[in-house]
């Protein structure tokens, strides 16, 4: 089985692409297309402090079936596993660390994330909250020139099963980016079997990122332009089957990733995800 490196793989096929292309846009960052990476997904940590209203850890890991990057496999047939761990304080402070496995890429362990933030329920009924974080990732030896540093912040509204979450964040340690996501989500219990509880709650997820854009005017006239543009939108749909302590999700995803580069004919593409979470009151 041949191996690659993750991060040189994608140095090498953008500028391949670069190089072979003219008159026409071309990114000059790799990172943008790795914004997704770096979006701690928030939303299980506010859900959880709302419900526990302590202190606890949280322990997940997640399945892919193919492992995608906003939307993108690189023609790449492998798998993806996500391990993390969250720890909340009663006063809304949270420390986080997760790493990323994939089987096709040597090493198989290219990236580890670490970070803290601070979350706050705002309102006696708590529909509104808000939370900020920074976090840095500990990437692979063919790296260089992807953004290690992460300042964001993310602001949730809660309606009975109607959650709606909009965050941001800015990127940096290499040239500078930011990102912009939103999701919306709905909750639908289906049925309970003892003391589990078995919901459907789709989500539709986009995702905008800064792009660097090279334009080439003639044979030695080249523009620089920085343009602000949707990376990727997803489709989720998923089961999940939980009670006070453990939780398991089976979901189907959708991605639609949209055109950066002009001669890129991306499709849309599906996967299937598996997620196992315990959560222990401390």
């Amino acid at each position: 089985m041949r191996h690659f490196s993750f991060f040189g793989l994608l140095f090498f096929c953008f500028s391949l692409s670069l190089a072979q292309t003219t008159n026409s846009e071309k990114s000059t960052d790799v990172d943008e297309l790795l914004d997704e990476l770096f979006v701690v997904d928030t939303l299980a940590v506010l859900q959880a402090y709302d419900d526990l209203k302590g202190g606890f850890l949280y322990a997940s890991i997640s399945y892919d079936d193919q492992a995608y990057f906003s939307g993108r496999d690189f023609d790449i047939d492998q798998f993806g596993l996500a391990p993390s761990l969250t720890y909340l304080n009663s006063g809304g402070t949270y420390l986080f660390a997760s790493g990323t496995y994939y089987s096709e890429i040597d090493p198989a362990w290219d990236l580890f994330s670490i970070g803290a933030g601070q979350f706050w329920s705002l309102g006696k009924e708590k529909k509104w909250s808000v939370s900020a974080s920074y976090n840095y990732s500990f990437l692979g030896e063919d790296s260089e020139g992807i953004n290690d540093h992460r300042l964001s912040s993310s602001v949730n509204y809660k309606l009975n099963n109607l959650q709606i979450n909009v965050a941001g964040g800015y990127l940096f340690g290499a040239e500078p980016s930011n990102y912009l996501s939103s999701s919306v989500s709905y909750e639908t219990t289906l049925t309970k079997i003892g003391a589990f509880e078995l919901s459907f709650e789709p989500n539709i997820y986009i995702l905008f990122s800064q792009q660097n854009i090279i334009e080439q005017l003639s044979i030695f006239r080249y523009k620089e332009s920085s343009v602000f543009d949707r990376i990727n939108s997803q489709i989720e749909l998923p089961l999940s089957f939980d009670n006070d302590a453990l939780d398991i999700n089976f979901s189907y995803i959708l991605n639609f990733p949209n055109n950066i580069f002009e001669d890129e004919d991306l499709s849309s593409s599906g996967y299937f995800s598996i997620s196992l979470g315990w959560s222990i009151p401390l």
